[in-house]
């Protein structure tokens, strides 16, 4: 079982190890989030590039617009894959074995879903997606639903979540694992969780003390009110 990698370049090899394991086991929209501080995306996006099988075939990376990826162009120079933006996919994906989409939003989940149905059974793989973040507006409740049936069909496959006091990890086909930040800037893992853990599970596995304070004086207090 791999844990909480120290270096970039381990981060690289678990990430390879774990999307290799995915798609074995015939996954096929994939999701990897990388989303350490000081690491840039196209930084993540070149590494992802150097491992099987995108390494290996003629595959695409799609950016939020055209824009961002005129601009990584610019910076990555000549590479063996394409560089566009999302709106530029306008014809079908034969002409690609796998699909990278970077950083998606809420607001461009349709765009992102019809892609996915072009793609059909070849890889497609979110990096550092931004479809789950609450707070979205100008979506609608279509869209929030559209949103969270797209997000059903997703395999996180390489994770890692960095939040004050900790981070969130897993590896395909691993558990999730949550770590704490020790005072030295080290991290000791706490525990680990079938299934991606929300919100209160982190901060009562990371505060037990606290939370069962919390939940005894909620039984106390409905206690008294039904007295």
């Amino acid at each position: 079982m791999s844990e909480l990698p120290r270096t970039l370049a381990e981060t690289f090899a678990q990430c390879e190890t774990a999307l290799l394991s995915a798609l074995a086991d015939g996954k096929r929209r994939l999701q990897i989030d990388i989303k350490v501080p000081g690491i840039e995306l196209l930084t993540l996006l070149e590494g992802l590039a150097a491992a099987p099988p995108l390494g290996e075939g003629n595959w695409a990376a799609a950016f939020a617009d055209p824009g961002a990826a005129a601009l990584a162009r610019r910076r990555l120079g000549d590479v063996s894959y394409a560089l566009r933006g999302l709106s530029e996919f306008r014809s079908g994906m034969t002409d690609y074995s796998a699909l990278v989409v970077l950083e998606p939003s809420a607001v461009e989940v349709d765009k992102v879903e019809a892609l996915a149905t072009q793609v059909g059974n070849k890889p497609l793989i979110l990096l550092n997606s931004r479809l789950q973040e609450a707070g979205v507006v100008g979506i609608g409740l279509a869209g929030r639903q559209l949103r969270e049936r797209f997000l059903s069909t997703l395999e996180p496959v390489y994770i890692i979540q960095p939040f004050s006091g900790g981070s969130l990890y897993r590896a395909y086909p691993d558990r999730w694992q949550l770590w704490r930040e020790e005072a030295d800037g080290d991290y000791s893992k706490v525990c680990e969780f079938d299934h991606q853990p929300s919100g209160e599970q982190i901060d009562r596995a990371l505060s037990p003390a606290q939370s069962e304070g919390l939940f005894a004086g909620l039984r106390r207090f409905l206690r008294a009110l039904g007295q």
